[in-house]
């Protein structure tokens, strides 16, 4: 039977000598608050944490835990460009994609303030001695029908040119005359061995893709392009690509051809999580133990009490779940023991519930004896 409160000392022989508290069941204390080994970022592996930015300012605090500290940076995305009216071959101008960076700040102490990239505002991240920025990919320039052609599409971030009739730069370039966007980056493709982003196969800045009633290009990773296999709508790029915006021979809204915003996205290690054993009152508790956030812990020795046996170790302070030391620990938190009373010599368990009962028949009893020594006395 789980114990839903912890106990006390249950041999009659000890009620002499204990204390007032000791003669009824205390209460559990309060379940001790848990903190995230990753804090406002997530686990991805043991010991790593990740923390994205998608918008606006922001500053990040390392600690002295943080061994190694990356940040990645992606550019925003260009915008596909307007086309009023249809021009006479079907082709239209898609944005690029923004580039694609990764900075190290391992040993770094200072906060680092950052800003995600958007279009018109420059993605960057500083602690004030090291200063990085990324570029937007470049818009899309829009031609105005009849005999003068399509319009350049946007070069990417990385500055690649594009010719006439491509589709947005993206992080590689778009081909000459290609429909379709530059591919973008895959962010391991940019790190040496070793790095925390090392396995990380996400791909931005790709560059928009071109649509019209006989080409409907492909967008590279996270651009925008053509929605149909008419060419009359959009498809946004995807949100924090940095994908460029598609564009159609067509008129579209700004909306439609607007590019991706970009994404900060810090990876750290060094994160640890702390097991720490309650007692419950009895014994002594089992030294503190921190493990690399993501793995599990020991199990301890049990602890001992005199007059007491060990039942076995809680998530909460209501006993209620037992503690599995096979899961995996990614925040900071507290087990707590469970005792139930040791069995008398006669092999037969003190019954606590009864103690009152047995205390008061005892003073009872001892009131008798007390009447009848008067009594006897008297008739001396």
């Amino acid at each position: 039977m789980k114990l839903a409160v912890r106990r006390t000392s249950t041999a009659i022989a000890a009620v002499a000598t204990a204390g007032v508290s000791t003669l009824f069941m205390g209460v559990a204390p309060a379940g001790a608050a848990t903190a995230d080994a990753c804090g406002d970022g997530v686990l991805i592996a043991p010991g790593v944490c990740e923390q994205t930015f998608t918008s606006g300012s922001a500053a990040f605090t390392p600690t002295a835990d943080m061994t190694k500290l990356e940040v990645l940076l992606v550019g925003a995305g260009g915008a596909g460009a307007d086309q009023p009216v249809p021009n006479t071959n079907g082709y239209a101008a898609a944005g690029g994609g923004g580039e694609v960076k990764i900075v190290d700040f391992s040993g770094a102490t200072a906060p680092l303030n950052l800003t995600v990239a958007a279009p018109g505002v420059a993605g960057t991240v500083s602690d004030g001695t090291t200063n990085e920025a990324v570029a937007n990919g470049a818009d899309g320039s829009g031609a105005t029908g009849g005999s003068s052609g399509s319009g350049f599409a946007g070069a990417s971030g990385f500055g690649n040119p594009v010719a006439p009739y491509g589709a947005g730069g993206g992080a590689a370039a778009s081909p000459t005359t290609n429909a379709d966007g530059g591919a973008g980056v895959v962010v391991n493709t940019l790190v040496p061995s070793g790095s925390l982003f090392s396995d990380d196969t996400n791909c931005y800045g790709g560059g928009g893709a071109i649509g019209a009633p006989t080409v409907q290009g492909i967008p590279g990773c996270g651009g925008g392009g053509p929605a149909d296999s008419t060419g009359t709508t959009l498809a946004a790029p995807l949100a924090n690509s940095g994908g460029g915006g598609g564009g159609l021979n067509i008129t579209q809204s700004a909306a439609a051809r607007a590019g991706a915003s970009g994404v900060v996205v810090i990876r750290w290690n060094g994160a640890t999580a702390a097991l720490t054993f309650d007692a419950s009152g009895h014994g002594v508790a089992p030294a503190v133990q921190t493990v690399v956030a993501g793995t599990a812990a020991v199990r301890p020795a049990d602890p001992t009490a005199s007059g007491w046996e060990f039942k076995g170790w809680y998530t909460d302070a209501q006993l209620t779940t037992l503690a599995d030391f096979s899961v995996l620990l990614t925040s900071s938190t507290t087990y707590y023991a469970a005792w139930a009373p040791a069995l008398a010599p006669t092999g037969a368990a003190a019954d606590l519930a009864a103690l009152p009962i047995g205390i008061a028949a005892l003073f009872a009893g001892a009131g008798l004896v007390a009447v009848a020594y008067n009594r006897k006395r008297r008739a001396n």
